[in-house]
């Protein structure tokens, strides 16, 4: 066609002079020349692909295609380290993004429960017991920021189980799904003056705030208060979570307590957005 710049199409013919009907069962050469093509793309990527990546990948399929239920465990570190040929490092690393995603617990003792069947969207925290706690603060990165003696006031001393006027020691944080990772929560901590010789400690401390008390302290915890609310993101914590201001977040306060009186106590503010807190509860039989 004059004025056109597409070139013509050429048509096979066989001995008639009828165009040859493609067979729907064989495909072209370039067909199978692409198909080839994109599978060894996708060998390639899976091989690129840090080991951990992978072993992520095949337990989330498994846990996706019920081979592991709802309330059941997956094999043990050392049972992962021997099928995929890996480090504990790096097995663990596996585990601990599918417990970012809120699909899996690690306690203590009975190792990882798969608690859903389909990954979340942000950061999930489960919590049953303060072994569940305790388990958080080893599969998290917390940063020490700043460390100062404080003057309590009125209305945040009943908060933290303080008298007002009295002097503690506040220390600032950001939690990180891991070191080097992304922002879970912003946390202030609250310990009472009593216990102002533990500050070197606290920079290097590898576990949660109130178990290097307990431990160091010897003054076991006896009671345990935690409390959720919403509010507004005030602009300090806005900031170190790279949120906006005004965003609502959630606050968790927890207060561990010995017959002594508080260990530690914690504000810990999560943007809502990004965050779920799943809480498992059991029924006891009365004695």
């Amino acid at each position: 066609m004059a004025g056109s710049s597409e070139a013509p199409t050429k048509i096979r013919r066989g001995s008639g002079s009828a165009p040859l009907a493609p067979d729907p069962g064989r495909p072209y050469p370039n067909d199978m020349a692409n198909a080839a093509t994109e599978s060894a793309v996708a060998a390639s990527t899976a091989e690129e692909q840090p080991r951990y990546r992978q072993i992520y990948a095949a337990l989330r399929e498994r846990i996706l295609e019920g081979h592991y239920p709802i309330g059941g465990h997956l094999p043990t570190e050392v049972e992962l380290c021997a099928e995929f040929g890996v480090s504990r490092y790096t097995v663990r690393e596996a585990l601990r993004r599918l417990v970012e995603q809120g699909m899996l617990a690690r306690r203590q003792g009975s190792g990882s429960e798969v608690v859903s069947a389909e990954p979340h969207q942000g950061f999930v925290h489960h919590v049953r017991s303060l072994a569940d706690l305790f388990q958080y603060a080893l599969d998290t990165h917390f940063d020490v920021r700043s460390m100062r003696e404080t003057r309590i006031g009125a209305e945040l001393a009943p908060m933290i189980g303080g008298q007002a006027g009295e002097t503690w020691l506040l220390v600032k944080g950001i939690r990180f799904t891991k070191r080097g990772g992304e922002p879970i929560c912003v946390t202030h901590s609250y310990i009472p003056e009593r216990f102002a010789w533990i500050k070197p400690e606290l920079p290097t401390c590898v576990g949660p705030f109130y178990a290097l008390l307990e431990e160091r302290a010897r003054e076991p915890i006896v009671d345990a208060v935690q409390e959720i609310m919403a509010e507004p993101m005030p602009r300090s914590i806005a900031a170190g979570l790279g949120v906006r201001a005004g965003d609502y977040a959630l606050r968790l306060l927890r207060r561990y307590s010995s017959r002594k009186g508080t260990l530690v106590a914690s504000f810990n503010w999560h943007p809502a957005a990004d965050f779920t807190y799943r809480m498992q509860l059991q029924r006891t039989r009365s004695p």
